[in-house]
């Protein structure tokens, strides 16, 4: 009986521990894909996209902190009217896309969690210098440790409205080694923007298209010993910067629309380039003004194997030592190596055989849309560099058009390759026999009919048939000089 009461006791007792954890609730876990952001934008394959999804506001560090689980690597907040950027939680975010937006400030340390980020793209906004603070880039901080944005390698801040940069503005990011400052109104490049990008020594990538600049003053890239790539191109440079010596690694040079007249070795305002051993592709194309390429004028670029000069409507003349190193003693000469050759739609006559050490080498070469002169001295075009285009590029020399002397106007050089046309020399005091000729001839012709037209007018004046065109024959001539004496007049 005891043992009886005793089992129907310790059922009451779990049957009353069961229906208490029956109505107990367990928290709700929030799924990653339920919280605020993956709502707006989607989240699939580590990425947050939130391209122009017109947001306004830049998500809370709560939100953020909602998508550890989900873990994104990238992140695109792009084309959305955002003006505030404010801290992000932690996450293990590689790219951060904030192009196209209208940001104006970013608070302090907005990216110190984000320890792993190695490109953050702020291009297209509205910052400004006084804006844009060092402060912004902020790493984690404590008084036993500070740790900078160690990971991030490029920062684009192109075509905001930065007229400088505060000098420490980079003091956080020490291995950054691309910087974009494309299109702002830079103008000049002041004392705190020159220390700013010296305090970058790791830095290879540097862009400063469309930003005003008329000069690179001197020491600016003194520290950026690593620098490879630079494009300053569509400034106001008026000359090669002598500034480039500085750059002993520099691979890639852009100088594409810049105002420069001309390249000579023996001019102060328009000199050549420096010694730059291992630049391998230079681009000077849609230079309205430039003229002409003296000799030498290239010859510091020894490593050079992409070469870009088209589209320079004015530039007439290279000179065929342009590329030309010459040795201490200046008896010999050395050419870089080539590989690429772009001349297409310049103003040349004609391109100089020994421009290029060796032609059959190019991988690519294009000479295309200029007014040649189809003469003996183009005669190489014709028998050498037509089939090295054509083996490079079907069709290739369809646009190695003559445009002189005028019986080979139109002509293309394929086609005198294929006829194996042998082209006479023009007259090398600007004669042009072709014009000569035709002058000569048509003054034969013009005298042969003058003879028999003048002998039969002079047949008819000779018998008295000219009276009617107002010219009077030889009797009548004869008359006028004899006149009868009157019969009363007296003659002693």
């Amino acid at each position: 009986m005891d043992r009886l009461i005793s089992a129907v006791a310790i059922g009451i007792v779990l049957s009353v521990v069961n229906c208490e954890d029956a109505t107990t609730v367990p928290p709700k876990v929030i799924h990653w894909n339920e919280t605020g952001i993956c709502r707006k934008c989607v989240c699939k394959d580590a990425k947050v996209n939130c391209y122009d999804e017109s947001l306004d506001k830049f998500f809370s560090k709560e939100e953020w902190t909602n998508l550890k689980e989900f873990k994104p690597t990238i992140v695109d907040l792009s084309e959305n009217p955002i003006t505030n950027v404010t801290v992000l939680a932690e996450l293990p975010v590689k790219v951060l896309n904030l192009s196209r937006c209208s940001i104006e400030s970013i608070e302090n340390a907005s990216f110190k969690d984000l320890q792993q980020m190695e490109v953050l793209d702020l291009s297209h906004n509205k910052l400004t210098t006084d804006k844009l603070s060092p402060h912004a880039f902020e790493g984690r901080y404590s008084p036993e440790e500070y740790e900078p944005l160690a990971s991030m390698r490029t920062l684009n801040l192109a075509y905001n409205d930065l007229h400088s940069l505060n000098q420490d503005l980079f003091e956080h990011l020490p291995e950054l080694t691309e910087l974009n400052l494309n299109g702002n109104p830079l103008t000049t490049i002041d004392y705190a923007t020159l220390i700013a990008i010296s305090s970058l020594p790791m830095m290879k990538v540097l862009k400063m298209r469309s930003c005003g600049l008329t000069e690179i003053p001197e020491k600016f890239l003194h520290t950026p010993k690593f620098l490879e790539h630079l494009d300053i191109s569509d400034n106001k440079l008026t000359s090669v910067p002598q500034e480039l010596e500085e750059t002993k690694n520099l691979k890639y040079l852009n100088l594409n629309q810049n105002p420069i007249v001309k390249l000579d070795m023996s001019s102060e305002d328009y000199p050549g380039f420096p010694r730059l051993r291992k630049l391998q592709e230079l681009h000077m194309c849609n230079m309205k003004k430039l003229t002409s390429i003296g000799a030498g004028a290239l010859a510091g670029l020894e490593n050079l194997k992409k070469l870009h000069l088209s589209f320079n409507p004015k530039l007439s003349f290279i000179d065929p030592k342009a590329l030309a190193r010459p040795d201490d003693i200046g008896e010999t000469y050395d050419w870089p190596l080539i590989k690429e050759l772009y001349l297409q739609s310049n103003n040349l006559s004609e391109v100089d055989s020994r421009l290029v050490s060796r032609w059959d080498l190019l991988d690519k070469v294009d000479v295309s849309n200029n007014p040649l002169l189809c003469d003996c001295s183009t005669q190489w075009m014709v028998d050498i560099l037509v089939p090295v285009v054509e083996s490079k590029a079907v069709n290739g020399s369809e646009l190695m058009v003559c445009k002189e002397p005028i019986e080979m106007k139109g002509y293309t050089m394929k086609h005198l390759h294929e006829i194996h046309r042998t082209m006479r020399c023009v007259d090398k005091y600007g004669n042009r026999p072709e014009k000569d000729g035709a002058m000569l001839l048509g003054t034969l012709i013009g005298v042969l009919l003058a003879v028999p037209i003048m002998f039969t007018l002079l047949l008819l004046w000779r018998r008295g048939l000219c009276a009617w065109m107002g010219l009077r024959g030889p009797q009548d001539v004869s008359r006028a000089f004899y006149k009868r004496a009157p019969a009363e007049d007296n003659y002693i």
